[in-house]
C-alpha cells in the first residue's frame, strides 16, 4: 500500500484529489497540524472525510495524532489536549484508519527517570488504547529523533513489549532512525511484526528533520527495503514528506507525482 500523508486542514479535499489523480490509492490523515479542534469541528471531520475519500476513491490507513512538544516532561497532561487525542482516535476509527500514530515522552522532571517514564507512558498508552479499541482501531508508538524518548529503537521495543493487545504497534519513521544514526537493517529486524506502519522521509542526517522525498537526502534504501521484506511487512508505505511550496497548486500536485514515483523506485528496489 503506497500511502501520502495529508493535514486535515483548508486544503485537505484539494490535497486529497492531487493524490488520486498521481495514482495514490491510499492516505493517512494528520491531525497533528488541524488549524481548529473544538468538538464542533471533529464533529465535521466525521461528516467531511468520509465524504471526501469517497469521492477520490482513497482509503485511510493511519493517521497522526496531535503530540505534545517531545521536551515536555510526560507527567504534564492538559486535560484539553487529551480530550482532542481521544477525539482525533474516535474519527481516526470511525474513518477505517488502522493506526493512530502517537509520539512518547520521557519525564524529566527534576531530572530523567526511567522508571517514572515507562510507568506514566505505559498510564497514557492504556487510554488511548481503550478508545481506539472501542472505535476497531489501534495505537501505534513512534521511534522519535536526537535525545528524545523512544529515538533508540531498542527502547521503543522495551515500552512496546509492557503491552500484550493486538492493538499496538510501532511506527517506524526512516528519516527520524537516520538522524539517531543507528543500522536500520539492524533495527528493523530486531523490531520484526512489532512495526505495523511507517513514516518515509530522508535527510542528510545532520540533526535536521527535513521530511524531504526519498531521492533527497543519505538513507540508503536498498538494504532497508530488503529488511522490510525479509520480516515480512504487510502495512502501508506512506510518506510523512513536507511540500515546500503549499499554496502552488501545480507545485502540489508536482510534489504528490513526485513523491508515489519515489515509492514505487522504493517497491523496485525491495524486489532487486
Amino acid at each position: 500500500m503506497k500511502a501520502i500523508q495529508i493535514a486535515y486542514d483548508e486544503h485537505f479535499e484539494k490535497k486529497c484529489r492531487f493524490a488520486s489523480e498521481v495514482g495514490f490509492k491510499y492516505i493517512a490523515v494528520n491531525f497533528h497540524d488541524m488549524p481548529k479542534t473544538d468538538d464542533s469541528d471533529f464533529d465535521n471531520a466525521l461528516i467531511e472525510i468520509p465524504i471526501i475519500l469517497k469521492n477520490y476513491n482513497l482509503e485511510a490507513v493511519q493517521t497522526h495524532l496531535y503530540c505534545y512538544h517531545p521536551y515536555l516532561s510526560s507527567e504534564n497532561i492538559d486535560k484539553k489536549i487529551d480530550h482532542r487525542i481521544m477525539r482525533e482516535i474516535e474519527v481516526s476509527g470511525k474513518i477505517g484508519a488502522k493506526w493512530c500514530v502517537w509520539h512518547p515522552r520521557y519525564y524529566v522532571t527534576g531530572g530523567y527517570n526511567d522508571k517514572k517514564t515507562i510507568e506514566i507512558s505505559v498510564e497514557r498508552i492504556s487510554e488511548y488504547l481503550k478508545q481506539a479499541k472501542h472505535f476497531n482501531t489501534g495505537i501505534a508508538i513512534e521511534n522519535l529523533h536526537s535525545d528524545m524518548c523512544c529515538a533508540d529503537y531498542k527502547e521503543l521495543a522495551r515500552l512496546f513489549d509492557c503491552f500484550d493487545q493486538e492493538n499496538i504497534g510501532i511506527c517506524y519513521d526512516f528519516g527520524h532512525a537516520h538522524l539517531k544514526g543507528f543500522d536500520q537493517v539492524e533495527a528493523i529486524k530486531f523490531l520484526g511484526e512489532r512495526i505495523k506502519c511507517t513514516h518515509i522521509h530522508n535527510n542528510f542526517g545532520h540533526n535536521t528533520d527535513y521530511h524531504h522525498p526519498p531521492d533527497i537526502g543519505k538513507i540508503e534504501w536498498e538494504p532497508i527495503m530488503k529488511a522490510l521484506k525479509e520480516i515480512g511487512y504487510a502495512g502501508p508505505y506512506t510518506l510523512e514528506t513536507h511540500c515546500l511550496y503549499p499554496d502552488d497548486d501545480i507545485m502540489l500536485k508536482d510534489f504528490a507525482d513526485h513523491n508515489f514515483k519515489c515509492l514505487e523506485y522504493l517497491q523496485r528496489l525491495m524486489n532487486k
